[in-house]
């Protein structure tokens, strides 16, 4: 029994040159052998939450919904632009 909480996280490829025309970082799912990079760590270890946007290119995927996207992208944006820690200090009643 762990005494700790713990969080399942997925780890992604290191941020690439920001984009052109949208300034924000690159990041893709980060894989071994094939599937998911992903562990299960303590909760103390996460430094910050952060908020990816996909990244759709010229063409959007049809079989995406707002239940799947998220599972079924695998090329997103590191939104910059907002601060989930003040966000989410600002909601708590």
């Amino acid at each position: 029994m762990y005494l700790r909480a713990l969080a399942y996280i997925e780890w992604f490829t290191p941020l690439r040159e920001p984009d052109r025309s949208s300034g924000l970082h690159q990041l893709s799912r980060s894989t071994r052998r094939l599937h998911r990079n992903a562990a299960v760590i303590h909760v103390n270890e996460i430094a910050c939450p952060c908020h990816l946007i996909l990244r759709m290119g010229q063409a959007v995927d049809h079989g995406w919904t707002s239940a799947n996207v998220y599972e079924s992208a695998s090329d997103f944006y590191l939104n910059s632009f907002i601060d989930l820690d003040t966000f989410c200090m600002s909601t708590i009643d």
